[in-house]
């Protein structure tokens, strides 16, 4: 009697979770017990919805399965809107729902995934391995059985998947299967991340100064202690007696910046164009272009009468030193980009520059901190340089000038350079900016236009400057947004500050996945 009632007792609980004996071809499966990740239940019954329902048997910790789970994510996007459900079924019980849950986001899995606890689905199936598929019909009856070992297998299943969605029979019912045995899967395994966050960003860094109402030429480096600092122009115009330099910090950790102060002014000699930056001693240095021409002048004249100076604070930014003159002579000589450091520690510093009445650009070095600055190399028919160096030591500079924007190599540390030759990208005469990031990625700020300073745009390369991505836009409105500067801080992210309408310097911060990442499978 106690046989009897335990007889009973076993197939009232294999009735009760939809298991009998192990599935052929041609059986209903009838209800399937699922238990979500989270420890519900739910009977699947709802067959006729569709044209089939794929059973997929899984594990985040067989390799087999990570090794072909793009190919079956490929499947699913294909099918999915085709009255095609993907399942998938975990009988492993040590994979707790929360290691599932990570393992379907980080490997962009967007179909359903439950657990089988006490492997009764996989039991009713006589599932062996994962991954394995079952594919029921529009009845619930089994159509095909197999896996993804090898193109052959896979060929078979989606054959399958063809046939049903034109009410057919399946023709190859069967294939054979190969992978992890259900029960040895293995130990956990910790999974990267491919797809991350995006971060991004963006502020003006003020709405209004006194006395003044026109701002340009902004740069921003991060200082030693992990603060970011923004210098620019400004005043009534451009070229006005009152045009001077300003600075705003934002402190590490905190999102807004300090009320602009002015820096340098000089109502005779007013500064131009200013670069700031992280010298290699870690000091924070300014150098300015002093506009020396006679005046009166008009509204953005004076260019061609600059002399450059230098300050350096030793104090990330708070004090500053007395400017010195990094030449004697006045001449064309104005900065837009940053200097870099190249492999021998030398710093180069790409400044506009005229040479025997043709203008171009000139290469500013100095060897050691402390020591003169020397001029390396000059190129005509382009400004504004924005330098890198590349892996083999030579230099890229991408250069403003009208309608695209050209490019030079140098193989000798900027002592000479290549005749300049037109890129693909399009440029309306307008200032641009490029940094290398850590992981050897350029990035690439300008004005994708011919003839007008918006939209802002940016644009990334892989191999060194050779090819350039599609561009994203920063701005794309109706206004001025331009001369944008460029720079990886410590922690990754990257700044970009640009002129915003000439009203107000703007501010965007953004990791390199924002670029990249355009939608997040769901």
């Amino acid at each position: 009697m106690r046989f009897l009632r335990a007889a009973i007792a076993a197939l009232s609980l294999a009735t009760s979770i939809g298991i009998a004996e192990e599935l052929h071809i041609g059986d209903a499966a009838g209800p399937i017990k699922l238990i979500t990740l989270t420890g519900e239940q739910i009977d699947m019954t709802n067959y006729a919805e569709r044209k089939a329902t794929v059973i997929l048997f899984l594990s985040g910790r067989s390799e087999d399965t990570l090794r072909v789970i793009e190919q079956i994510n490929q499947l699913n996007s294909a099918y999915r809107e085709r009255d095609i459900l993907f399942v998938g079924i975990c009988s492993n019980a040590e994979e707790s729902g929360e290691e599932l849950r990570l393992f379907a986001q980080r490997r962009g899995i967007i179909f359903p995934i439950y657990r089988d606890n006490g492997k009764a689905i996989a039991d009713r199936f006589g599932a062996k391995y994962v991954p394995e598929v079952f594919v029921l019909d529009h009845e619930g009856k089994l159509a095909f059985h197999g896996g993804f070992q090898d193109e052959a297998a896979r060929k078979a299943f989606e054959v399958a998947l063809r046939h049903l969605l034109r009410n057919q029979p399946v023709e190859i019912s069967t294939h054979a299967v190969i992978g992890t045995p259900i029960d040895a899967v293995g130990p956990k395994r910790e999974l990267d991340d491919p797809y991350g966050t995006i971060s991004f960003s963006s502020e003006l860094l003020f709405e209004k100064i006194p006395n003044a109402v026109a701002f340009h030429c902004s740069t921003i480096c991060e200082a030693e202690n992990h603060d970011l600092l923004s210098l620019w122009y400004g005043g009534t115009y451009e070229s006005a007696h009152d045009q001077s330099l300003y600075l705003s910090r934002r402190k590490a950790g905190e999102r807004n910046w300090s009320p602009p102060r002015i820096i340098h002014e000089d109502p005779l000699q007013p500064p131009g164009n200013g670069v700031i930056f992280r010298d290699v001693d870690n000091q924070i240095a300014i150098v300015w272009g002093r506009m020396e021409g006679t005046r009166p002048m008009g509204r953005g004249q004076g260019w061609d009468r600059c002399r450059l100076f230098i300050r350096k604070s030793k104090d990330h930014g708070k004090t500053w030193s007395e400017d010195q003159p990094l030449f004697q002579e006045t001449r064309w000589c104005v900065p837009r980009n940053p200097p870099i450091v190249l492999g021998n520690g030398t710093l180069l510093l790409p400044v506009e520059g005229i040479e025997e009445g043709v203008d171009g650009s000139d290469f500013l070095v100095r060897a050691a901190v402390d020591t003169p600055w020397q001029k390396a190399g000059f190129t005509p028919k382009g400004s504004q340089p924005a330098v890198i160096q590349r892996n083999d030591g030579s230099l890229l500079a991408l250069l403003r000038h009208p309608l695209w924007i050209t490019e030079i190599t140098s193989k000798d540390d900027g002592k000479t350079w290549t005749p300049p030759i037109a890129t693909k990208l399009r440029n309306p005469d307008s200032g641009i900016t490029m940094t290398k990031l850590a992981n050897g990625h350029l990035v690439l700020v300008y004005n994708d236009a011919i003839a007008a300073r918006t939209p802002l745009s940016i644009t990334r390369s892989l191999d060194e400057g050779n090819t350039w991505e599609k561009p994203l836009h920063l701005e794309s409105n109706p206004g001025e947004y331009s001369y944008p500067c460029i720079i990886q801080s410590t922690d990754g992210l990257i700044h970009v500050t640009y002129t915003f309408r000439r009203y107000a310097i703007k501010h965007v911060q953004f990791n390199e996945k924002w670029m990249t990442h355009f939608e997040r499978s769901d």
